[in-house]
């Protein structure tokens, strides 16, 4: 390891340690007159998103180029998954028939972005950070659907985070000269 990645973990991992401390001091004042509140588990959650969250944008930090265009393909093998199991279990096909065409459209444009298609690349990253905003704003019908909690909600819009600020990050590779 370099000297430099060796002070991003540093700062990643203060960073964790600081929002969880602030996170921690803030759920106990919450649910402090709650009764019948499990903060323990909210606070688990948390502890898992911003953890995942940080290792993914530490290793997005080192390798913008190989994390981003996996983490696209990840994401689209993940929305045919989510696709199949919305038609079978006769979820509205509208949401069904968008993560068919997620899961067929992201894989071929993180191929095709990782041999330096300016255009798949711009689509690739404008598609992505339109699926980061939904399931951000969506996490609360997310976490109804799927009977989870909201912080495990919002791990699925935090790494599409992370995926958009790596693919930019390699914005240089896909300039063309004029």
């Amino acid at each position: 390891m370099t000297k430099q990645s060796l002070q991003m973990a540093g700062v990643v991992a203060g960073a964790v340690v600081s929002f969880n401390t602030l996170f921690f001091l803030a759920s106990y004042f919450y649910y402090a007159d709650k009764a019948g509140g499990d903060a323990g588990a909210v606070r688990f959650a948390f502890a898992l998103l911003s953890l995942i969250v940080a290792i993914a944008a530490y290793g997005a930090a080192l390798a913008p180029r190989p994390i981003g265009h996996v983490l696209a393909v990840v994401f689209g093998v993940a929305s045919l998954v989510g696709a199949i199991a919305g038609f079978a279990s006769g979820k509205p096909p509208v949401m069904s028939m968008t993560l068919l065409i997620m899961g067929g459209l992201l894989p071929v444009l993180a191929w095709q972005s990782w041999l330096r298609s300016r255009p798949a690349w711009s689509f690739l990253i404008s598609i992505i950070a339109v699926f980061a905003i939904v399931t951000f704003f969506g996490a609360p019908k997310v976490r109804n659907l799927l009977h989870i909690g909201l912080w495990h909600a919002l791990i699925l819009p935090g790494l599409l985070i992370v995926c958009v600020i790596a693919l930019a990050m390699v914005r240089d590779e896909y300039r063309t000269e004029r």
